[in-house]
């Protein structure tokens, strides 16, 4: 060895707080220099230390262990190109991570606001809304589309939402389909910069039944909703309303208990003529 003060694997790894594991990985990829000596223990060179922690700010941005080596040799023009690459990655995911947090806040009030209401139902423009079919509520689908944006989907909970498509089974009035699925408004869609592609059904905008629940006792009935049954459309019906299309029953939030299952979310329904329903429009707590 040289002049200059080495350090047992353990002592160097404490100083750095990093763990011994983090240097031999570093060394794997030869990133920092060690002595090996005849008897197997490593030893690693005070002025190795100057080169880690510049490692530890690459990492900072997110620039893998395999290009710090060329990160740190290139031009400064080059470096600072691939730092701006790794600084829009980690925008994207702050961006991403605010939306998670905002949407979380958005539903905490909701649920303040319920303050306990079993239910509470408006009408009021709904914006598009697109769905990506995962079931059909007793099988999953074997389109192969679905799978090549589904993992990026659930990623982007809980802007993305766990949802039950109801679509009107035109043979049997009266009746309808279901499927699982995942859903998102069009506005969180291009917030999460998610992908779309031809399996994805959309609901377009259009004037619609709210129907908010809160702590709901199964909140979606298979056989209730195929038969048209569930509470959001009953009330509908009561209230002189009429649909005009497929319905959403989106879920917020679940639990269960002793094999109870509750939720809290909304059925949408689009309805027909929205021009006449337009005095309809304040809330009924």
């Amino acid at each position: 060895m040289d002049g200059t003060k080495h350090y047992r694997i353990g002592t160097f790894a404490d100083y750095l707080c990093v763990s011994r594991s983090f240097l031999k990985h570093y060394e794997e990829e030869h990133l920092i220099k060690v002595v090996h000596q005849d008897n197997g223990y490593r030893y690693y060179p005070f002025t190795e230390a100057a080169y880690i922690l510049e490692y530890m700010r690459l990492h900072s941005y997110g620039i893998p262990v395999r290009e710090m080596k060329s990160a740190v040799t290139a031009s400064a023009e080059s470096a600072f190109d691939t730092i701006d690459r790794h600084a829009d990655e980690l925008e994207k995911k702050a961006e991403r991570l605010l939306a998670v947090v905002a949407e979380h806040r958005r539903i905490r009030k909701w649920y303040q606001d319920m303050a306990g209401q079993p239910f509470r139902w408006e009408v009021k423009k709904m914006e598009p809304v697109y769905f990506l079919p995962h079931s059909n509520a007793q099988d999953f689908t074997d389109d192969p589309r679905v799978y090549e944006i589904f993992p990026e989907w659930c990623e982007s909970m809980p802007l993305v939402k766990i949802g039950l498509y109801v679509k009107r089974n035109p043979k049997t009035p009266g009746t309808n389909e279901v499927f699982w699925g995942l859903c998102v408004t069009e506005a969180n869609l291009k917030r999460a910069g998610l992908p779309v592609n031809d399996a994805v059904w959309k609901m377009p905008s259009s004037q619609a039944f709210i129907y908010h629940f809160y702590d709901l006792l199964r909140p979606t009935p298979m056989k209730e909703v195929r038969e048209n049954r569930h509470p959001g459309f009953e009330l509908m019906r009561e209230l002189g309303f009429q649909a005009s299309g497929d319905a959403l029953i989106v879920t917020d939030m679940k639990l269960e208990k002793d094999g109870v299952k509750r939720g809290f979310g909304r059925a949408v329904i689009p309805m027909v003529d929205p021009a006449s329903m337009l005095d309809h429009s304040e809330k009924n707590d």
